[in-house]
């Protein structure tokens, strides 16, 4: 393979960044605007917050979160919308797998156009295969998803 043609492979691999520190408690993380396009891998089982802000918003950045490691019970994850008041808002559609009933259940967390959620919250026993893709469309954040949990309402969106 020529120099050019490997720089190109290399180049064209996903960033990513390891949030959390496994079993200890968590430093909060500012996403930049210039970090778009990251794999975010959350190695967060301890009982705190993983507090996660989104840049201010600009049109086609995107970021996925991925859980690598069960969520303790009394942890949380929050990714919330930057503080500036043009940051938009956080809409969307999270499915939510009951991986511990006894007839797996299914339960959709939504924020439909009309709402308006600065935050998603993911609490107590997250399973690692969780997660969740951001993307702007220019004026909200747009979430799509898969969370696996012990109980359907550990998926929220808050305002």
């Amino acid at each position: 393979m020529s120099r050019v043609a490997r720089a190109a492979r290399v180049a064209s691999r996903q960033r990513t960044e390891v949030l959390g520190n496994g079993s200890s408690a968590a430093t909060a993380k500012a996403i930049t605007a210039a970090e778009t396009g990251e794999l975010y891998l959350i190695n967060h089982n301890h009982a705190s917050e993983l507090a996660i802000t989104l840049p201010p918003i600009q049109e086609g950045a995107y970021f996925r979160f991925q859980v690598m490691t069960l969520l303790n019970e009394n942890g949380s994850i929050t990714i919330n919308k930057h503080a500036d008041t043009a940051a938009g808002e956080i809409k969307g559609t999270i499915l939510v797998i009951d991986n511990e009933s006894a007839n797996t259940d299914t339960d959709v967390a939504t924020n439909k156009d009309g709402g308006s959620a600065t935050k998603l919250t993911l609490s107590d026993h997250i399973h690692v295969g969780t997660y969740i893709d951001v993307h702007c469309d220019g004026t909200n954040w747009q979430f799509s998803g898969l969370a696996i949990a012990n109980n359907l309402n550990r998926v929220v969106f808050d305002a």
